[in-house]
């Protein structure tokens, strides 16, 4: 009797697994897509950039010392920013986004190119990344908030004081 029974539960066990292999085995592959490629905010390199101009402004002090680490590593930031998301294409009401008047825009000068303006938004709802426009589209895309806090990282170089 008991080999019966094992027998029995061999011949289910093996129907079943003929089932899967022949049935949901495609369909599982069919299901897994293929991760979205990244798209890069700004197509050119970081090379390509002979300025950078920033919409801040600065209290305090005077004058601080940059070294090269510091701009590149913000240049790096910048150039290397992601569109995770276009949110909106065509919209007149920017408002909603926190880019009717922004607080933070980027120019960057070009060498071979006129120049490209960021403008840089609210957060989002998430708090993950942040609404911007390139000047001249209308495609408002997030990004992540690593941008901001690169520049605001950058920014707080100014509130220190100098090192002789």
């Amino acid at each position: 009797m008991k080999i019966q029974r094992m027998l029995l539960f061999a011949a289910v066990f093996c129907a079943l697994l003929g089932y899967v292999v022949i049935f949901e085995s495609p369909a599982l592959k069919k299901s897994k897509a293929a991760p979205q490629p990244l798209v890069k905010v700004f197509s050119f390199p970081e090379g390509a950039i002979k300025s950078m101009e920033q919409l801040w402004e600065l209290s305090s002090p005077d004058h601080a010392v940059l070294n090269q680490d510091q701009v590149e590593s913000l240049l790096s930031s910048i150039t290397g920013l992601v569109r995770i998301e276009v949110v909106s294409e065509g919209t007149e009401e920017l408002s909603q986004y926190g880019l009717g008047n922004p607080d933070m825009s980027i120019t960057l000068a070009l060498e071979a190119a006129p120049p490209v303006t960021l403008f840089i938004g609210n957060n989002c709802p998430t708090g993950v990344s942040m609404y911007g426009l390139i000047k001249g589209t209308k495609e408002v895309m997030q990004i992540g908030t690593l941008l901001r806090f690169s520049i605001n990282s950058f920014l707080d170089i100014f509130a220190r004081p100098a090192s002789r």
